[in-house]
């Protein structure tokens, strides 16, 4: 078994949204965060919001992700390898975390809050943290409704569809946990001939494939509801919030979570 991240650039230019953030949600979080004059820590390597804050650091566990995507405009932008979970910045050394999925790429409640809780550490007192989140439906949709809605066009993309099978697929609370394997495996059996799905939807069939990225990948997402997010959430800020994230695809299954007044 292998860690896609290693990989997963070489299909980034087929992604788009809900997986990339578009310009309305860079602007929703450039917002609710207040970059414009801060010291930014950035989870990941996220291209769209590598450019906010007076300063950067993002951080990402994958130096294949650094190496391929890091194109820094300004010499205030650095990325380096590191942990989430042991973060390599000092207490209280920045005004605004951010995050586009970051808590979805963990496999559990604990580790979500060993994150939330890292990132309390490095805001200082007054600041905040924006995370574009990919939230489950309060009420689990079936596999059958997804297949009827593909097969009457009624999903915009391909991502979209795929965010929808694994929030499906995903485990119980409090970790609503997914093998990104099992994501894959789902897709091929509901629809084993790639080329005559993107015909039926207008799909391109290379985006259709850059689901075997997750082929014999050990990763684990999660796909939360709502309110545990907040829940946890709350746990660690006395202000949280979900906001809109813009009006593309599955957007209402992507709002960012913003967290203010730590406790």
């Amino acid at each position: 078994m292998t860690n896609h991240w290693e990989h997963y650039h070489r299909h980034w230019n087929l992604l788009d949204a809900p997986l990339r953030p578009p310009a309305e949600t860079v602007g929703i979080i450039e917002r609710e965060a207040a970059t414009a004059d801060a010291d930014v820590l950035l989870l990941g390597v996220t291209p769209e919001l590598a450019e906010l804050g007076k300063t950067l650091r993002a951080v990402d566990s994958s130096r294949g992700m650094i190496s391929a995507l890091w194109k820094p405009s300004m010499p205030s932008r650095e990325a380096v390898v590191g942990s989430w979970f042991d973060l390599p910045l000092a207490s209280g050394s920045v005004d605004a975390v951010i995050g586009d999925g970051s808590l979805n790429s963990l496999g559990t409640s604990a580790e979500r809050l060993v994150l939330l809780r890292e990132a309390v550490r490095v805001l200082r007192p007054e600041g905040c943290a924006a995370i574009r989140v990919f939230a489950g439906p309060d009420r689990r949709e079936g596999i059958g409704a997804i297949k009827d809605d593909v097969r009457a066009r009624r999903i915009d993309g391909f991502h979209a569809f795929k965010w929808r099978v694994a929030m499906t697929l995903a485990g119980p609370e409090p970790d609503y946990r997914v093998r990104v394997t099992e994501i894959r495996d789902a897709i091929d059996e509901l629809f084993p001939d790639r080329a005559e799905l993107s015909a039926a939807t207008g799909w391109r069939f290379e985006e259709i494939g850059t689901i075997d990225a997750y082929l014999k990948s050990d990763a684990i997402y999660s796909f939360a509801a709502t309110a545990r997010l907040v829940e946890e959430a709350e746990i660690l800020f006395e202000e949280v919030r979900l906001v809109p994230s813009g009006s593309y695809s599955l957007a209402e299954r992507c709002p960012v979570l913003v967290m203010r007044q730590i406790r």
